[in-house]
């Protein structure tokens, strides 16, 4: 291993993460995303960026990673450097890397990587292991000419895709004698769109967007249509995506209402009504923030046509704010500033403030409002729960956001939400739950969200079973439910009768 330097370091590691990347309307052209510059003092103050080309430039069929070195940049004329591209998945594991050595750069010169990984990997296949959470988490360490690099400085960045979204329920009373052309207007201050329902193929039915208006900076719209079943679960009936080169004033189509959901009238068509719950977003060419974790925030815009530049400011100042804000939160929870009282666990105190808890949780609020000894001891016994998970809800509720996620996290922190009635939290790990459902773990998340009356987590998770049921119900983790858990799996199965 190579012997440590003066200063402690011989390279930086840099971490991007591109939030929002489905949404993005650039993944559909050979277009480039640049990252924000950082300056690697320990080599020698040279300044640096990364380039991202969702197509590819020699191989459209490939993602390309580039390092780029500033042309006004301090340094040397020439500096030879190692570098690394790696993705991260949601674990901060690596699942694709790729390493270049003694390379020379200039300044205003690029080397990379331009078929670094195939985009049918990236964003099909492996999908979820490469874009976790709609994320794309680039590494790249840049190191001099030794062999390894040494105590590599970490930096990092995120460019988050700002979206505009937007829902509405549209109740079909007498579905099965409706007439063709009936329509539900949608108005939004970026578009104007009807959703009409028309005849398709062997008697089913078809949804067509009909585009009245729309603003110009528009450059990607999604719209998806889920039924809500007799249950209240939703069922995604189709998604539709619309990019720049196909979104143009006039009718777009959109999703067949299938056979499946026509005969399946006791699930999906009670009493002869069907309900659709409608979402749409929309995403424009100007509306991306970075952020540093070195306590600076950058944004960075294009300065193409903007409708509205006051209200654009406007945006990027609150967005600013925010960031601003949720890190100052955290660093008055981490330094314990001006705390007034205690959350203790068997093994740890954790100095908390009352006004922050009163207004994230009301069951903090009735202990520090009433004469409850909370109010009067000065601190919160908390020693039915890990001293993590205590910790993980603390910074949530601090800085409204979560670090690492993982199952078991999920599911103790979901309890804890729920314990201490904080919604928000709780409705983010049932989401988090949800999405990570597997044949190994349904049992369990079905148990809890029985265990806590959560009906749409528990629709969701029955749902998921029936599904995947030629796998579950042949399992060993099954047969052990259905003995501790009768009821529960009984409930499973009488479901699953009434779809067949």
């Amino acid at each position: 291993m190579a012997a440590k330097i003066e200063g402690g370091t011989n390279g930086y590691t840099f971490l991007w993460k591109i939030e929002n990347i489905s949404h993005c309307w650039w993944v559909k052209k050979t277009l480039t995303l640049v990252s924000p510059a950082f300056t690697a003092d320990a080599l020698e103050c040279t300044k640096w960026k990364l380039e991202f080309k969702p197509i590819g430039a020699e191989d459209e069929n490939f993602i390309g990673f580039f390092l780029f070195r500033e042309i006004e940049c301090s340094g040397p004329d020439i500096i030879d450097v190692n570098f690394q591209f790696a993705i991260l998945d949601k674990d901060g594991s690596i699942v694709a890397e790729k390493t270049a050595r003694k390379f020379s750069f200039i300044t205003g010169q690029i080397w990379g990587f331009p078929k670094y990984e195939t985009r049918q990997k990236v964003f099909v296949t492996e999908r979820d292991t490469f874009l976790p959470e709609d994320t794309l988490t680039v590494q790249c360490t840049i190191w001099n000419k030794q062999a390894k690099p040494v105590y590599p400085k970490l930096i990092s960045a995120r460019t988050v895709y700002k979206l505009k979204r937007g829902s509405f329920l549209w109740r079909i009373d007498k579905f099965s004698t409706v007439k063709s052309g009936l329509s539900n207007k949608c108005k939004h201050n970026l578009i104007d769109f009807d959703l009409v329902l028309n005849e398709g193929p062997a008697f089913t039915k078809r949804f067509v967007l009909n585009i009245n208006s729309f603003i110009e900076t528009i450059k990607y719209f999604s719209f998806k249509i889920s039924i809500v079943d007799s249950l209240g679960n939703k069922e995604t009936c189709g998604i539709q995506k619309y990019f720049v080169d196909d979104f143009e004033e006039g009718k777009l189509t959109a999703v067949l209402f299938t056979k499946r959901f026509m005969e399946n009238k006791r699930r999906y068509l009670p009493n002869d009504v069907l309900s659709l719950d409608c979402e749409y977003v929309i995403s424009t060419k100007i509306n991306f923030y970075e952020f540093f974790r070195s306590e600076r925030i950058f944004s960075k815009f294009t300065n193409e046509a903007v409708v509205s530049r006051n209200e654009h400011e406007k945006g990027k100042e609150k967005s600013l704010s925010t960031a601003l804000l949720a890190n100052d939160l955290k660093f008055m929870y981490n330094d314990a500033i001006f705390s007034d009282t205690e959350i203790r666990t068997s093994t740890r105190n954790f100095p908390v403030h009352k006004g922050i808890l009163s207004a994230r949780s009301p069951v903090f609020r009735r202990m520090f409002s009433h004469d409850m000894k909370e109010k009067n001891s000065g601190h919160v016994e908390i020693t039915d729960f890990e001293d993590d998970t205590i910790h993980r809800m603390l910074l949530y509720m601090y800085t409204d956001s979560l670090e690492d996620l993982q199952f078991q996290s999920a599911s103790k922190l979901y309890t804890l939400a729920d314990k201490y009635q904080i919604m928000s939290l709780k409705s983010k790990c049932s989401s988090f739950l949800k999405e990570n459902l597997c044949p190994r773990n349904v049992c369990d998340v079905l148990v809890l969200a029985d265990l806590h009356n959560d009906d749409g987590l528990k629709g969701t998770v029955q749902d998921y079973i029936l599904g995947e049921h030629k796998e579950i119900f042949c399992s060993q983790e099954w047969k052990d439910f259905m003995n501790t858990h009768l009821k529960l799996a009984a409930d499973v199965m009488h479901k699953k009768i009434f779809q067949a």
